[in-house]
């Protein structure tokens, strides 16, 4: 190993254990929770760190959304390219446990009107498995007028589409050295679900990265 790869190489252990370092200091307390929304004072935490949390969340926390769209009758006055992207923005709850990236599964929807369409009309074939909002108007049928189709919800991440993210999460300076970290999920997950799958995944990545450096020689 030459000097300067030996170099990269202490380097990038002692960013490792900065890393954990941080991970091992942070307070995290509950401030506030209105309509969902979670606002957690953390402190002994960096920027960095915070944004890496917000960034996981936002990119790499798997839930579900509907994907795939076989429709075999409509009738509304809705055009199924539209209606396939309504049905693809809806949340979907799901626990994600016993799932794994790309698992999916099989809901439908069957209507006749006239009536107007709801998000609680689609039935899915895994209990666990349903739409987070069932208030939603999807579209309306008239009288006579026919909707049936079958649809695939996958569990992907935020890396794929943003309709694979499970909220909104944002932070900003608390002006006591610390930070304000507001979670608003959309329905797919619980705050509480994002956050631990948010710090799961980092334990993850952490860990891969303590395997490649063992390599380095």
């Amino acid at each position: 190993m030459t000097g300067a790869e030996k170099r990269r190489s202490l380097e990038a252990k002692r960013n490792k254990i900065k890393f954990v370092e941080r991970m091992f200091m942070v307070s995290v307390k509950k401030i506030n929770e209105e309509d969902g929304v979670v606002t957690l004072q953390v402190t002994g935490a960096d920027s960095s760190f915070v944004n890496a949390i917000r960034r996981v969340i936002m990119q790499d926390v798997l839930c579900m959304a509907i994907e795939d769209v076989s429709i075999y009758e409509n009738d509304s006055v809705m055009f199924d390219e539209l209606l396939a992207h309504r049905l693809g923005l809806l949340p979907i709850k799901s626990d994600a446990k016993g799932f794994k990236r790309g698992d999916s599964i099989k809901m439908v929807l069957d209507k006749e009107g006239p009536c107007t369409v709801y998000s609680k009309d689609i039935k899915s074939t895994d209990p666990k498995i349903e739409v987070a909002d069932n208030k939603i108007p999807l579209v309306k049928l008239g009288k006579g007028q026919k909707l049936k189709m079958e649809m695939k919800a996958v569990m992907l991440s935020g890396r794929e589409h943003v309709k694979w993210q499970p909220g909104v999460v944002s932070f900003s300076e608390d002006g006591k050295g610390g930070y304000e970290f507001s979670v608003e999920p959309n329905g797919s997950l619980s705050a509480k679900q994002m956050l631990e799958n948010a710090v799961a995944v980092l334990k993850e990545k952490t860990g891969e990265f303590e395997k490649e450096l063992k390599k380095i020689k």
